[in-house]
């Protein structure tokens, strides 16, 4: 596939977008395009993720927060970026703005637990915006960010980031936009960069009306990126119009071209696709083509689906066996800071079906917990050594 055949800003549309997805980014690594694919609505097909590596989204959260320079000039993208993935209003993101721009001077982070604190001292600001805004922030403060992966992997492009493991909505947009806003920055000041981006559920972030979403600067940055875009939405219908007229080249499904064309406009076929090109005026009707399944590289933060490292069964096998307590959740918190916890309760798992570990019913004082504890299996692991 060649990008600069279709131009550099393609919008697919319709409930076929995964297919669509799919399709394009197998393309690109079939063609030796370095795509960064930021699979917000878990769209992409598993048989294109053999050809990238893959990655869950917590892999990145910490540096997504961490705010780069002195000149604030990140921080405003970052408040850009709370902005879309919360529907903020003007107020607040002009609120969020002046707190990033003090923080941004102290080289703090802008996670929510961060900012929830620095939203009480933002001078000339007070009352009822900056209290809702308190609230809004303050519900995002358990999510989670572990020290695992700089941005290089995704500069240098070929890498899907899946949000799927996220805990609720909210916290996969407010992932996926600021690992979006870091993108954007690093790709305006540092030579590395990908050949293209492509994010799912675009709608999610850049949803219509503009008004209830602030000032809109984080879709303003990313029109004015200077690396070719691909945005995937299922409901076009909800997409900022800026957007949608914003793009060059337009791929519908064939049930949204058929709602959206004129009646000189001819039908498409049921299972097809049609790419609408706005340079020419012209539209063409295509089938998609099969992709070619890969096996999957190994992948980062991958959850229960893959097998935890040496060094991540030890450890929790050393813990279970130095406590009589240890639960699910008190051995995640306690290996947080080496460990994401979706690798963490995915290696339990995987310990306890193959019965190095089992959990066992104890008193606790008054109360009874379930708590694990190392079996004659699980001692014989210990004993063999690293």
């Amino acid at each position: 596939m060649r990008l600069e055949g279709l131009g550099d800003r393609i919008l697919l549309l319709g409930r076929g977008t995964g297919e669509l997805a799919t399709l394009v980014s197998f393309a690109c690594a079939e063609s030796g395009v370095k795509m960064v694919v930021l699979d917000l609505d878990e769209s992409v097909s598993e048989q294109a993720l053999g050809h990238f590596r893959t990655y869950d989204y917590r892999a990145f959260l910490y540096e997504a927060f961490r705010l780069e320079g002195e000149d604030a000039a990140h921080g405003q993208l970052v408040a850009a970026a709370y902005s879309a993935a919360l529907g903020l209003s003007t107020e607040e993101e002009a609120i969020l703005s002046s707190a990033m721009h003090r923080m941004s001077a102290q080289e703090d982070t802008s996670a929510p637990s961060a900012l929830y604190d620095a939203l009480g001292a933002v001078e000339g600001f007070r009352g009822f915006y900056v209290d809702r805004l308190r609230g809004r922030i303050g519900a995002m403060r358990m999510m989670e960010a572990t020290r695992d992966q700089g941005f290089g992997p995704l500069m240098e492009g070929s890498s899907v980031v899946r949000f799927g493991g996220a805990p609720y909505p909210q916290a996969a947009w407010l992932a996926a936009a600021l690992i979006l806003a870091k993108i954007l920055w690093l790709a305006r000041s540092s030579a590395a960069r990908p050949d293209a981006i492509l994010l799912t559920g675009a709608h999610s972030l850049f949803g219509a009306p503009r008004q209830a979403r602030g000032s809109g600067r984080l879709l303003t940055h990313l029109l004015e990126a200077r690396v070719p875009l691909v945005l995937g939405s299922p409901l076009p219908a909800l997409l900022d119009e800026v957007l949608v007229d914003s793009m060059v080249v337009k791929v519908y499904s064939c049930e949204a071209w058929n709602s959206a064309r004129s009646s000189k406009e001819q039908a498409a076929l049921s299972a097809s696709y049609v790419v609408c090109d706005g340079r020419s005026a012209t539209s063409t009707s295509f089938f998609p083509r099969f992709v070619r399944p890969a096996a999957p590289p190994e992948e980062r933060a991958a959850g229960p689906r893959g097998r935890g490292s040496p060094e991540l069964t030890r450890a929790i096998v050393e813990l279970v066996d130095r406590f009589d307590s240890a639960t699910r959740r008190s051995v995640a918190a306690y290996l947080a800071p080496r460990f994401l916890a979706v690798d963490v309760e995915g290696e339990l798992d995987r310990l306890q079906r193959e019965g190095i570990i089992s959990e066992e019913l104890r008193s606790v004082g008054r109360s009874q917990v379930f708590s694990f504890a190392v079996t004659p299996k699980g001692k014989r692991l210990l004993e063999a050594g690293p």
